[in-house]
């Protein structure tokens, strides 16, 4: 009855041992065929490589070169592959750069869409103040002669571009627009107009002082007008005026 059992014992000891044997070469069997399927995908996602890339977006001060520098890396990428994303951050990393999205076209084409920054007024000597309130800087660009500039502490960017808007709807009646404006102070404001002459103005019912300065404006001559250096509309109840040709005096009205 004892040998009966011992011979039951080890044929169940065979048995475990087999089936432990099976599994591991069916283990090992998954290994190499995951292995060698691993390589076959990666030998023909080689055949993919991103070949071309294409630029979308109305450019007009993004530097050509520094950008298909930064998107260099990405040509050759796998398209099945390559992070979107990163190549959208990549592009973001640019100065004049307010947007990016990317996309692929079938079989090897990367497009990258663009937006720019919109600057809409110089920002000191070397800086831009986007359409978004954001001050950028942008190296080996020149100041536009077509916009605005503005002279403040970046904390007062949006109250600058506010307050240009407002003066500048009231100073479009006679015909003038200003080229510079200051926040000398938090209740100063000194803008240059397209013509040279200076205003300088405190907060104290600024917007209804520089209407009165349209209501008098078209009552001096042309010659006069060619004289007017500075007009001071810090007074309740009239203006401080400087000439071209004075001395240093100011005439009161």
């Amino acid at each position: 009855m004892a040998k009966t059992s011992s011979a039951a014992t080890e044929q169940s000891a065979i048995r475990e041992f087999f089936r432990l044997l099976v599994m591991v070469f069916g283990l090992l069997c998954f290994a190499v065929c995951l292995w060698a399927g691993q390589i076959a995908a990666r030998k023909w996602f080689d055949h993919y490589p991103i070949e071309k890339i294409h630029v979308v977006g109305e450019l007009n001060n993004v530097d050509r070169a520094v950008l298909k520098l930064a998107l260099m890396p990405y040509v050759s990428d796998n398209f099945f592959m390559i992070n979107l994303n990163k190549v959208k951050q990549t592009a973001e990393t640019l100065t004049w750069i307010d947007h990016a999205n990317a996309r692929k076209e079938w079989p090897n084409t990367l497009v990258v869409e663009l937006e720019e920054r919109v600057p809409v007024a110089n920002w000191g000597k070397k800086h831009f103040l986007s359409a978004k309130g954001e001050i950028f800087f942008a190296e080996s660009v020149q100041p536009k002669a077509n916009l605005p500039t503005f002279i403040g502490r970046e904390e007062q960017a949006a109250v600058i571009a506010e307050r240009y808007r407002m003066m500048q709807a009231i100073l479009n009646d006679i015909d003038l627009s200003i080229v510079q404006l200051k926040m000398a102070d938090r209740v100063s404001w000194q803008a240059q107009l397209n013509n040279g002459l200076v205003l300088v103005v405190d907060e104290n019912n600024s917007l209804e002082k520089l209407k009165r300065l349209t209501t008098l404006f078209p009552l001096f001559s042309e010659q006069q007008k060619q004289q007017l250096l500075k007009i001071d509309l810090r007074y309740d109840n009239g203006l401080a005026i400087k000439w071209k040709k004075d001395d240093g005096d100011t005439d009161a009205a």
